[in-house]
């Protein structure tokens, strides 16, 4: 099996010329350049999938909220009793 497969990709003009302008500013040659945008690609969708998780969990238990923001306005009580210099 080979390490690497060659294909032919069609882009419209102006993001082809976009995509050159980027990434040779970037020093990567083409084949680094998809590799990369790749790689970020599936990052930010695996991270989009992170949040829905979290955002579905907080959800879940909204207690939390409420106690987030109770412990904050206790919080704000205890430091406006405070002396300050």
């Amino acid at each position: 099996m080979k390490n690497s497969t060659k294909f032919a990709v069609s882009l419209p003009c102006r993001e082809f010329l976009d995509m050159e302008v980027v990434r040779k500013k970037a020093g990567l040659s083409r084949s680094a350049f998809i590799l990369e945008a790749l790689r970020a690609w599936k990052e930010s969708r695996e991270r989009a999938a992170l949040v829905r998780r979290y955002q579905e969990g907080y959800r879940l238990r909204p207690e939390a909220a409420a106690l987030a923001k109770a412990l904050a306005q206790s919080s704000a009580g205890v430091l406006e009793a405070e002396e300050w210099e």
